[in-house]
């Protein structure tokens, strides 16, 4: 037996390391929290730029349609001075409130003179001849949509963006049509994305040209910064990005996210203070410096107290070979008794043998680091690893590590290693008890990639996302911020899937149809062995405000979690409807265009065809209205046409169909019949209608009359173009007639009868 060696000198260097590792950690921590609150603060300011990117999209997708709706308004409408017409006042008041008023509609005639609308009288109230988005669409080479730097308006004096379109119909009167966005207007909703108090959003047209600054400085708008360094190495360089620059305007230090919009051209720049995002982190490093101050001075002051308790602790172990022994054998762990100064194994229970796969014999020969792997956890060696373990256990630490060991047959296993301080009578003795731990930390790594790679994705999403565990149990596990802040549900509101279920879907019929079509949609998936669907499930969904949004949802599977991710698609189905709206009806009736009644007429043959019944194209023409518009003007004539549309709608039946094809010309489509009789019933009803005066003022009535011409299929023509062409025909053979009167196609005498 050998006497053990001690130092009384050893734990004052121990504690100048600990507290010199202490201050290394403290400031390694400080830095790579620095360099995380600014890679966060990259990251949010990655998204911002998505939303300010989507936002100025919007604006400028908006006024492209206000302008192409204006201007093919003015191109069917020659003649007609558009400021003084009640119904393009009321199409562009309309525009005007999609934009929040944003907009001001400017109709710029032959000369460059900038009419407003409504018009008090006819005269130009500016001379724009010499402005860019004037000039641009008088040369058939540049003209079309054109976006220009910003100006003071020469109408209300006032910063916008000028924005202008061509004017190409038959009428030389105008030439173009402007959509200026006023810059005060759009300064609030981009404000309220700003990252405050020193973050900035700015647009800026792809030669440089500053278009738009918040918040405002002195001299940027308009400010062309072509020739600045970071335009040229960033903005202009790449489709986006993140940089670090020092501000141009007012010259503090800012990170710079960027994106180039793809269809306009104008790139979006915000940015956020470095100062700000530092902020935080500057109190933490106060607070860490504190503490380490307070550690410094604690452990220098107890420092000379450890070396004597340890000393008294050593001296205070006793124990009893044999109760050791006893208890070593029976221990549900594989233990192992090393002698330090012998370097081997001085004792092995049964459950040391099974682990490693030795005898008894075979474990007693030599030291345990030939049951190690050569390379430990940590990157030591096996004799550094049992070094490190061995000077820590006989500092009175209880060690707890992991350590790889072989098989007998060379197989590699995973145990956990408590290792403590066995010493007795002079020997330095260390217990080690190992547990067979391979199949957990096989399990746990699995998980806690899944787990990484999913929480990378929650963080950093721009886009509403959920995750569960799978059905059936389906239970609600995390929801990102843009979900809640989106869909408005909580985890509260949401525990698990039939939670959702009920509240994104209410209605119990299309929840029905909703589950019934996901059921397909996670069954296709399942067949093809994918683990994400297939295809975007599209859905309408409410959210917890009441609000209703369009979707498209998709859905992973990992392991034992279900990724859902929302892609909300809302305000492009909005924008799809008005202008589906705008494409398919009469903008001053708003009955259906001849696009409409077209697909209508396909669709109505179609099922005639199937039925063998008849159809009737009705070719309508108001009898005298030439007169009306004359003598009492266009804004007369449009109440008589809009008067004359309500009341043809309201005669006819509800499967049937009136659209306007422009002028005094109108289109009845009247399916499902039976007879002859049906259709002149329906005629009747109208032409009676349209007998009743029109009041156009308080003393000023007219009364008007219709001549219809019809055609009946299939008869009177196959096709829609035919069924015009002839119900056209007979409708000039009732006007020859003497008006007020019904005319049919008769094919086979190629002559009209009129009834």
């Amino acid at each position: 037996m050998i006497p053990a060696r001690h130092s009384r000198f050893g734990i004052p260097p121990l504690v100048a390391l600990l507290l010199a590792v202490l201050w290394a950690t403290a400031g390694y921590r400080a830095f790579a929290e620095r360099e995380r609150v600014i890679a966060a603060k990259e990251v949010e300011l990655t998204k911002l730029v998505v939303a300010v990117e989507e936002q100025t999209q919007r604006l400028l997708r908006l006024t492209e349609a206000t302008l192409v709706v204006t201007s093919r308004w003015i191109e069917e409408h020659p003649g007609v001075y558009p400021g003084q017409n009640l119904a393009f006042i009321d199409l562009v008041g309309n525009l005007r409130r999609l934009s929040d008023d944003a907009l001001e509609i400017r109709i710029l005639d032959a000369k460059g003179g900038a009419h407003v609308v409504p018009a008090p009288t006819r005269a130009a109230v500016a001379n724009v001849a010499e402005r860019e988005a004037f000039r641009v669409q008088q040369d058939p080479r540049t003209r079309g949509l054109f976006v220009g730097e910003p100006v003071l308006s020469l109408v209300n004096s006032r910063w916008v963006i000028p924005v202008s379109y061509p004017v190409l119909g038959p009428d030389p009167q105008f030439s173009a049509v402007a959509a200026p966005i006023q810059i005060d207007r759009i300064t609030r909703p981009f404000e309220e994305q700003r990252l405050k108090p020193n973050g900035s959003v700015t647009l800026i047209k792809t030669n440089g040209a500053t278009l738009f600054r918040t918040p405002a400085i002195e001299g940027s708008i308009g400010k062309n910064i072509s020739q600045a360094p970071d335009f040229i190495k960033h903005l202009n360089a790449r489709e986006r990005g993140v940089y670090r620059v020092k501000g141009a305007f007012d010259g503090i230090e800012r990170m710079v996210g960027h994106a180039r919009l793809a269809s306009y051209p104008v790139i979006i720049a915000v940015t956020a203070s470095v100062d700000d995002a530092l902020l935080p982190w500057r109190r933490d490093l106060y607070q860490l410096l504190l503490f380490v101050f307070a550690v410094s001075g604690f452990a220098l002051f107890f420092s000379h107290r450890s070396v004597r308790g340890a000393r008294l602790a050593q001296e205070k172990l006793a124990d009893s070979e044999q109760r050791f022994r006893t208890l070593i054998e029976h221990a549900p762990d594989a233990i192992l008794v090393f002698d330090v100064d012998e370097g081997r194994i001085v004792e092995a229970n049964p459950m040391a043998e099974r682990l490693f796969e030795r005898t008894r014999g075979e474990l007693l020969s030599g030291g345990v680091e030939r049951f190690y792997a050569p390379i430990q956890p940590g990157g030591l060696s096996a004799i550094e690893s049992i070094r490190e373990v061995q000077e820590r256990c006989f500092k009175g630490e209880s060690v707890l590590v992991e350590r790889r060991i072989l098989s007998s047959s060379g197989s590699e296993k995973t145990v956990e290693v408590r290792v403590d301080n066995m010493s007795s009578g002079g020997r330095r003795l260390a217990r080690g008890s190992f547990i067979d731990i391979t199949e957990r930390k096989a399990a746990e790594t699995a998980l806690r990639e899944s787990e990484a790679r999913l929480r990378v994705l929650m963080e950093t999403s721009p886009l509403p996302m959920l995750i569960a565990t799978p059905p059936p149990e389906g239970r609600t596990l995390m929801l990102n911020h843009r979900f809640i802040e989106v869909i408005g549900y909580t985890l509260v509101d949401i525990p698990n899937l039939d939670a959702w279920w009920r509240r994104a879907y209410p209605d119990a019929g299309y929840r029905m149809e909703m589950q019934r079509r996901w059921s397909e949609a996670v069954q296709r998936m399942i067949d093809s062995g994918q683990h994400s669907l297939l295809e975007p499930f599209a859905a309408e969904i409410a959210c917890q405000d009441g609000s209703h949004r369009f979707v498209d949802i998709h859905m992973s599977v990992y392991g034992d979690r279900c990724l859902v991710v929302f892609n909300d698609l809302t305000q492009r189905h909005a924008d799809e409807v008005e202008l589906a709206r705008i494409a398919n009806y009469d903008i001053l009736t708003n009955l259906p265009n001849r696009r409409l009644l077209t697909d209508r007429m396909e669709q109505a043959i179609a099922r005639t065809r199937r039925k063998g019944r008849m159809l009737a194209v009705c070719y309508l023409d108001l009898d005298q209205f030439k007169p009306v518009n004359d003598r009492y003007g266009h804004e007369a004539g449009d109440k008589v046409l809009v008067e004359s549309a309500r009341r043809m709608s309201e005669a006819i039946r509800a499967e049937d169909t009136a659209a306007r094809l422009g002028g005094d010309e109108f289109v009845l489509l009247l399916a499902d019949l039976e007879h002859v009789d049906e259709c002149n019933g329906v005629l009747a009803r109208v032409i009676s209608s349209l007998a009743a005066p029109f009041v156009l003022g308080e003393n000023t009535s007219v009364s008007l009359s219709a001549s219809i011409g019809v055609a009946l299929y299939p008869d009177g023509g196959e096709t829609p173009d035919e069924l015009m062409r002839n119900a056209d025909q007979a409708m000039y053979a009732a006007k020859h007639a003497g008006r007020n009167r019904i005319s049919f196609f008769e094919p086979v005498q190629g002559k009209k009868a009129g009834r």
